[in-house]
């Protein structure tokens, strides 16, 4: 069956969890016809399977901005969701750690933010993190954070599909996007698909999507790999949730860390990987010309600026292409870890980071641009995946139906 002379009111371009949510949510608001392509067989086969499926609490954002909101009730809401579709979670929460008396003043910052956001969390001394987290490291005190749980991506995504076609939403795998056919529709694999409203979520490719638009030509997105390790289950380092150290509150990048799924699995991870291919998940596959060059040319300019002290940055993930240098920094988190500790862990994912071509500053918050007959959500990285479902309800609020 071809898409030949197919219509809908909106068409979603990509079924990841953002995509999903964003059909659902416009089914619910207009009750009209709402068709999501994706190219991949499954939905969810990149950035929204493979991340670590830490639902975050909200300690890291500024208080009265976007991400803070969202993510607060983000969380709120995929609990209950999880909890409602009876999805296994690991509710035990995380702890952020200090490495040195440097980032002190840090944790003391991300706790005043977590007070301001409404978020469960205190400060805690060495004895009660002992008590917590075991095989915890830190310089006097921590950060728990109660609210933080963990669950299986897949499973959600899962779920997500499901409640969507059950609401009518309707969605074609296997379906490329190709290009725009005229004012009002579009060139896929399958056929010509007219649409009155088109809702980019191509994540790893919405930034080439939206510029056929006229859309945020001063934004590129570059590809981060994030490769994780695996514990030994019978590592003495045991993990009950989460072990989080301080992150540079100056850059989008949490560092190395613990996280303990709802299956018993310990992953430690991720590194953020700069890359030469969108989708170069192993060694040179997937890389190609336009790609790297695009990435190498941001890097001389992200070096050469340094803004948010990209360099030390930088360093710190060189580090971590040998396992020996993913050791130290797992090292730093945890009592008793070997290097024979780490095994060979889950699929990489990649992060979808927007830059600004304009001053080369990687871009922290959402960013979600309107074009003709088309809402282009450009930035969705974390905490995406836990504000998923208020998210998806933001960018409708946002879009500018023509009728």
């Amino acid at each position: 069956m071809t898409a030949e002379g197919t219509s809908c009111d909106f068409l979603v371009v990509g079924a990841g969890i953002i995509g999903v949510a964003i059909g659902r949510a416009l089914r619910r608001r207009f009750g009209s016809r709402v068709l999501i392509l994706e190219k991949e067989a499954q939905p969810g086969m990149h950035a929204s399977g493979r991340n670590s499926g830490v639902l975050h609490a909200g300690v890291y954002y500024k208080a009265g901005t976007l991400k803070a909101k969202l993510c607060v009730e983000g969380n709120r809401r995929m609990r209950e969701y999880c909890a409602s579709h009876e999805i296994p979670m690991n509710t035990y929460g995380k702890v952020i750690v200090a490495r040195t008396s440097a980032d002190l003043p840090s944790l003391a910052e991300l706790h005043a933010r977590a007070q301001a956001n409404g978020v469960r969390a205190e400060l805690i001394d060495e004895r009660q993190l002992a008590e917590i987290e075991p095989c915890a490291r830190t310089i006097e005190r921590a950060l728990y954070v109660k609210d933080t749980a963990v669950v299986d991506p897949r499973q959600v995504m899962e779920a997500m599909v499901a409640d969507a076609r059950r609401e009518g939403v309707d969605l074609r795998f296997g379906c490329t996007w190709q290009g725009p056919a005229g004012a009002d529709a579009v060139r896929t694999s399958t056929g010509v698909i007219r649409y009155g409203h088109l809702v980019n979520c191509a994540g790893l490719f919405a930034d080439r999507l939206a510029h056929t638009f006229g859309v945020g030509r001063q934004y590129r997105i570059l590809p981060f790999r994030g490769q994780f390790y695996r514990l030994r289950p019978d590592a003495a380092v045991q993990v009950r949730g989460n072990i989080y150290p301080v992150p540079d509150l100056r850059n989008p990048f949490l560092g190395v860390h613990y996280t303990r799924r709802p299956d018993g699995v310990v992953t430690v991870g991720p590194s953020a990987l700069p890359l030469l291919g969108r989708e170069q998940y192993r060694g040179l596959a997937g890389a190609n010309v336009s790609d790297a060059v695009t990435m190498m040319g941001f890097l001389v300019r992200l070096f050469g600026r340094n803004r948010d002290h990209f360099r030390s940055l930088a360093w710190k993930e060189l580090v971590k292409l040998s396992q020996a240098g993913f050791f130290r920094e797992a090292d730093g988190l945890g009592v008793g870890l070997q290097k024979g500790d780490l095994l060979p862990g889950k699929e990489p994912g990649i992060r979808a980071q927007l830059v600004d071509a304009r001053t080369a500053e990687l871009l922290n918050d959402f960013v979600v641009e309107r074009g003709p007959r088309s809402t282009h959500v450009l930035n969705a990285v974390s905490p995406a995946f836990t504000s998923s479902l208020p998210f998806a309800e933001h960018v409708v609020d946002l879009m500018k139906v023509e009728g």
